[in-house]
């Protein structure tokens, strides 16, 4: 009998939780059967809860079409689960007819008329845009109402009360979450943001100008704190890991025994000592023929100010032909966080180390007067571990002269750096990059060339085994994202180059395929690529594969 019960039960609640609620409308009146017509409603139901809701929402939807009057005139219980509304929708309202606009407040406003007729069905969206309109002029507690209704005919007469409010604007930013972000950043976010009309678009340019630092990210969206006294926008940040690390070190003893280092370091240092610095050290040896040597020293908002100092030294030695030594000194401009335009001073100083003294190799002096602007992009994607930059923008140009134990010339140098990625999906990007380089002089040497090759440049052939005063490539990637933490892609690296010291020009190509993985020691780059130049055949035997790690800390 308990086992009889047990299964009748269960039939029960079974065929209960397939039980479909009906619902039937009917107009009231030969007139609101034929506007029936005119919307289609929802008939079946899950619950009961369920259509009593929808009915109510379609009273409403009813309601901003016109009828304002309509209603159900009365409802109908046909069985435990099948209603029937009847209803009534009575006169409809075409048009809102505000004839007046009145407010105890003095401040006029553009975007209030002295009367309106709005379309009865837009009345809503007219309505939430006036208050859209008041939030935007910073008036945030703005209050309308629609009074004095009166219905003629076809048409709603109304008068519109609006209250403004106070006007409230930015008066303090709140920085949470990072207790020693740099004071000059924050000073400048306030000259930024201070005073400035508070609405939601304010509140979203902070909060991306925030998100284009390089050593913080946003925790969570800024918050707003309304007093009597002031406004105050609350930011929620924490710093992250922005200094990388990317290199080897090894040696050797040459043909006399001596002691020989080989390999590279790349590393940089962002807001170390939480004053928005950064400094950059490259050093890349191959034992025998080149050294490279590169610091950079970059300090924007100094004294709390918009001015930025930035200031390089590059050491070149190829072999033991000649060895390069430039310095850079430039003050600078910050236009916003990520761009800057700046004034500065390069010098150079070149040492032919044989002392051969050719028409082509001589020791030199060289210095320039220079501008350049500098505009960078963060990858705000989902993929921004893998892919950190979205743009880059780094253009210079300068005037000066060379002088050699003979003779002085007149030069001047130009160089273009941009690289942007491309989205067509999440999965699927491309990434162009332009680096050009000009050198115009009435003479040239070899020691003053432009050096280029290897993965920052041309791929598919060795670091800085080529050289030109001109030169002009775009390297392109197209990118497959297999997951959150892996890429492939492939390299079309394409250029032209022109060397005057030895009256060469010609085209360059780079081919081959890669992949990027990001694991828990750092991205990990791998490239195989094979260089080509003057539409030569592709030789599998001269590809070069390039590999780097580099690691944040």
């Amino acid at each position: 009998m308990n086992k009889l019960f047990a299964l009748l039960f269960t039939l029960a609640s079974f065929l209960s939780n397939g039980q479909e609620w009906l619902l039937n409308m009917e107009g009231s009146e030969p007139n609101d059967r034929q506007l029936l017509l005119n919307f289609p409603y929802k008939k079946t139901f899950e619950s009961e809860k369920e259509l009593a809701k929808y009915t109510q929402q379609f009273l409403t939807t009813l309601h901003q079409a016109g009828f304002a009057s309509a209603f159900y005139q009365s409802i109908q219980k046909n069985s435990p689960n099948n209603y029937t509304y009847h209803i009534h929708f009575g006169n409809a309202i075409r048009q809102l007819y505000i004839k007046e606009y009145k407010s105890s407040a003095t401040t006029t406003f553009a975007f209030i008329p002295k009367e309106n007729i709005i379309p009865f069905s837009k009345s809503e969206q007219y309505l939430n845009q006036l208050i859209q309109n008041f939030e935007k002029s910073g008036y945030a507690f703005a209050k309308i109402q629609l009074t004095q209704l009166q219905v003629q005919q076809d048409t709603l007469y109304t008068t519109l009360t609006y209250e403004p409010g106070a006007k409230r604007n930015v008066n303090a930013i709140v920085i949470n979450g990072y207790d020693k972000f740099p004071d000059s950043h924050k000073k400048e976010l306030e000259r930024l943001f201070r005073n400035k009309t508070l609405n939601q678009e304010t509140i979203e340019k902070l909060h991306k100008t925030i998100n284009q630092f390089r050593f913080v990210r946003s925790v969570k969206y800024p918050e707003i704190l309304f007093t009597k006294e002031a406004t105050q926008i609350f930011t929620y940040i924490e710093k992250i890991k922005a200094n990388t690390f990317d290199g080897y070190i090894g040696f050797t003893n040459n043909e006399n025994g001596k002691l020989i280092f080989n390999g590279y370091v790349d590393g940089s240092l962002l807001n170390a000592l939480n004053n928005g610095e950064k400094i950059n050290v490259y050093w890349k040896s191959n034992g025998q023929s080149q050294r490279t040597f590169n610091l950079l020293w970059e300090q924007p908002y100094i004294f709390k100010s918009p001015l930025a100092l930035k200031a390089q030294l590059n050491i070149f030695k190829q072999d033991s032909t000649f060895q390069n030594t430039q310095t850079n000194f430039d003050l600078g401009y910050c236009l916003s966080f990520n761009s800057r335009i700046y004034l500065g001073y390069q010098s150079a100083e070149s040492s032919d180390i044989k002392n051969a003294n050719t028409a082509n190799l001589k020791d030199f002096k060289n210095n320039f007067l220079t501008a350049q602007w500098n505009w960078n992009v963060k990858n705000d994607q989902e993929d921004a571990s893998l892919f950190p930059e979205r743009t880059l923008f780094n253009f210079k140009i300068g005037t000066g002269k060379r002088k050699t134990s003979t003779l002085t010339n007149s030069q001047f140098l130009a160089q273009l750096a941009i690289q942007h990625q491309f989205y067509f999906n999440r999965r699927n990007s491309i990434q162009l990059k332009n680096q050009s380089f000009l050198l115009q002089s009435e003479h040239y040497l070899t020691n003053e060339l432009f050096r280029f090759g290897g993965i920052n440049s041309v791929r598919g052939f060795n670091e800085n085994t080529l050289q030109a005063n001109f030169l002009s490539v775009l390297c392109s990637e197209y990118r497959y994202t297999l997951s959150d933490n892996l890429y492939l892609h492939s390299v079309i690296d394409y250029g032209y180059f022109q060397d005057k010291t030895t009256q060469t020009s010609g085209n360059l190509l780079g081919l081959g395929f890669g992949f990027g993985l990001l694991n828990k020691n750092g991205l990990l780059n791998f490239v195989y690529a094979n260089g080509s130049t003057n539409n030569q055949a592709v030789k599998l035997s001269n590809s070069i594969v390039q590999i780097s790690l580099k690691t944040s800390f």
